[in-house]
């Protein structure tokens, strides 16, 4: 059974290096991802390559998870990619940290229950007022050595501003091989082009997240 708990918007924010996101034994990513939906945006659903969100998700779980944690939203098409991914290489389910609101009730997935630290912030009068109070408490919870961008949709530029405001110093991946937003993000900003390129996602991450 997951340790549902509310989340403490006051707990204090350590800023990290550039270039490296690498900081002691340990490091925390931010995952910020979704599969895009064809109701929503189309820009989102027009370039997200399905495929790729999976294998990059993968990859970032068997890299960072033996010496790291992973935090997210919870959105319902990636936490059962979690959920498998972490149970197929028997990796700590400790050190997935998910963040829901409870404005969702019964439609919160259910592999959410298999990881053992969740966060349940409140619901609000409406969807929005809801996902931001959670986005807000979700990137504050702790310091992150780095933001990796999958996919994604609309949500993931609110998150982006969130999190470049409260880790100014720390890395900031957008995959935009993975398409969608993270092929947006990484259009209009300075970022290397193996973003890109590079299909190969744990070499990628390995370079990226673990090197000193």
């Amino acid at each position: 059974m997951a340790r549902q708990t509310f989340a403490d918007p006051n707990d204090s924010n350590v800023l990290c290096a550039r270039k490296t996101a690498r900081h002691g034994d340990m490091i925390d990513v931010f995952l910020s991802a979704s599969v895009p939906l064809p109701e929503r945006d189309r820009v989102f659903f027009d370039t997200a390559d399905v495929l790729a969100i999976r294998e990059a998700v993968k990859a970032l779980v068997e890299v960072v998870l033996p010496q790291g944690r992973i935090t997210f939203g919870g959105h319902p098409a990636i936490t059962p990619l979690l959920s498998l991914f972490v149970k197929e290489a028997n990796l700590p389910r400790d050190r997935v940290t998910i963040f829901q609101t409870a404005f969702f009730g019964k439609k919160i997935p259910s592999e959410v229950q298999e990881f053992l630290d969740v966060h349940i912030t409140p619901a609000r009068q409406d969807l929005d007022t809801s996902l931001a109070e959670m986005r807000s408490e979700m990137i504050k919870s702790r310091p992150f050595h780095a933001m990796v961008i999958i996919g994604g949709m609309e949500g993931v530029f609110k998150e982006l501003s969130i999190f470049e405001r409260e880790n100014p110093d720390a890395l900031v991946l957008p995959i935009a091989s993975t398409g969608a937003a993270a092929e947006i993000v990484y259009a209009n900003g300075h970022y290397d082009k193996e973003l890109a390129n590079d299909l190969t996602y744990a070499s990628l991450f390995r370079r990226r997240l673990l090197q000193v």
